[in-house]
């Protein structure tokens, strides 16, 4: 845009901020030798100031990675093309990582009517927070795949769907910054905010309780409720995740060095885990009982047990436990028998040293450390002449 007529703008004592003689306020900056003119959407000074600061950023920004805005037109949907073969082409991304960006950005074409063939220029920061909010609001229960109705804790999408979403959202958006078309990436806006995922409060099973559970599976009468009951203390003796249990095979059971090995994990790391003497006695009776079945052959006979453990939990008298409190289980039981929290880490898979496993069960190993003190005394012991 050039100044063709002196009256319609007028300098202002800010530099590179200019007032149209409609009143709004504009931002001239300077990209590559040429003008580069953004409108502030205010008419109030004190308001159109911040918004220059943070173009003048834009633009340093831009200038430092030799971004230059392209005069072609291009849609969402194709960048989000594009960012789809980013994505798969890139060696160190994880088959889930890759999954969980194509089912965030499924959400994005679902939730936001008509988004692929909007310019990707037009995409502004009240249009995205418009979107997260009603993708918020709007969302209905969980409905898992062949029930009937809603899960008893769902209330809308989860913090992991919502930011699944907006990961996938700034990613094609910044595809379009940096190959031109976009000064910034509005989803990246500081008032664009992730959702936070409300903790779980642990309400585990006392150990007795616990033995009630398996007790009430043992004796369930059915014919799998003792592949069940098996598939229940392998993720409580391991702390595995369900689908790392799951696809253990006999091959992967070393009973002479007494370990495991979960080669399907979450971060898809081959992991060993030392067994407990319950866990290994429990391994070598299958093993005697499975002779036939060769290396290749599943552990676990069954994909799941929920429905078990619902009924189980019901009759023992105790509150509600799914395959993932087992695994919560696993670290509470290792807690209170003084195993230290980084080895504890290492057993369920955690790369950060620890800092997660403390703040699930560090109230946990703070009350073992009170009760472990309460044995040091300065006076027992000690003989005095």
């Amino acid at each position: 845009m050039k100044m063709k007529q002196k009256t319609v703008w007028s300098k202002t004592s800010v530099p590179n901020l200019y007032r149209h003689r409609s009143g709004k306020y504009y931002a001239r900056l300077y990209l590559h030798g040429k003008n580069v003119w953004r409108s502030l959407k205010t008419k109030l000074k004190s308001v159109a100031e911040p918004q220059l600061q943070k173009h003048k950023e834009d633009i340093k920004q831009m200038r430092s990675t030799g971004i230059s805005l392209s005069s072609n037109k291009i849609t969402f949907g194709q960048c989000a093309e594009k960012y789809l073969q980013n994505i798969d082409r890139d060696a160190e991304l994880r088959p889930k990582s890759k999954e969980y960006y194509q089912i965030g950005l499924h959400k994005i074409q679902k939730t936001w009517p008509g988004i692929n063939e909007v310019n990707v220029r037009t995409i502004t920061v009240p249009q995205v927070r418009d979107w997260s909010l009603r993708l918020r609001s709007e969302a209905l229960p969980h409905i898992p795949h062949g029930a009937k109705r809603a899960m008893h804790n769902s209330s809308g999408i989860s913090a992991s769907s919502y930011k699944g979403a907006l990961m996938a959202l700034r990613g094609v958006l910044e595809f379009a910054v940096e190959s031109g078309h976009l000064f910034a990436n509005p989803a990246k806006d500081k008032s664009i905010k992730r959702a936070s995922p409300k903790s779980k409060r642990l309400v585990l099973p006392s150990r007795d309780q616990f033995i009630r559970v398996l007790d009430a599976v043992d004796s369930a009468g059915t014919n799998e409720c003792r592949a069940a009951g098996e598939m229940i203390r392998l993720l409580a003796y391991t702390g595995a995740r369900l689908n790392e249990a799951r696809n253990v095979l006999w091959r992967d059971v070393d009973l002479a060095k007494g370990r495991v090995t979960l080669r399907i994990t979450k971060n898809g790391e081959t992991r060993d885990v030392p067994l407990i003497a319950e866990c290994k006695a429990m391994l070598e009776d299958m093993r005697t009982k499975r002779s036939r079945e060769d290396e290749n052959h599943r552990v676990l006979r069954i994909r799941e047990c929920q429905g078990f453990l619902n009924s189980a939990c019901a009759t023992a008298g105790t509150g509600r436990i799914t395959h993932h409190d087992l695994r919560h289980l696993f670290a509470t039981t290792c807690i209170e028998h003084g195993i230290d929290i980084p080895t504890i880490a290492r057993c369920m898979g955690h790369k950060d040293g620890g800092a997660l496993a403390m703040k699930l069960y560090g109230h946990l190993r703070d009350d073992h450390a009170k009760e472990a003190m309460k044995k040091v005394s300065f006076q027992s012991g000690i003989q005095t002449s």
